[in-house]
């Protein structure tokens, strides 16, 4: 898996969200917005390939949670990503 490239995350009203690289007049009614965590692995997989484990694995070093938790909390984030169309095979 990887990351959609054309995605930048940006902050916005105190919120963050991913917009795309460059895009002057972008329309807003579709953003996608991120939360603590969300940021915290987006930033730390951009342009890498990485698979469920990869993600396991930031969840556990950050938040010192469980490997069975970091795996259905790793689990839920790559689904809502590929959901939002933000990851590519």
């Amino acid at each position: 898996m990887k990351l959609i490239p054309d995605l930048t995350l940006r902050e916005i009203a105190g919120e963050k969200m991913l917009v795309l690289k460059g895009a002057a007049g972008v329309d807003l009614t579709k953003v996608v917005m991120l939360n603590s965590t969300a940021e915290y692995l987006w930033n730390s997989l951009p342009e890498k390939e990485f698979q469920n484990e990869d993600v396991e694995e930031l969840l556990i070093q950050k938040y010192g949670i469980a490997k069975d938790q970091a795996k259905i909390d790793a689990g839920a984030w790559i689904q809502s990503m590929v959901s939002a169309c933000l990851i590519v095979s």
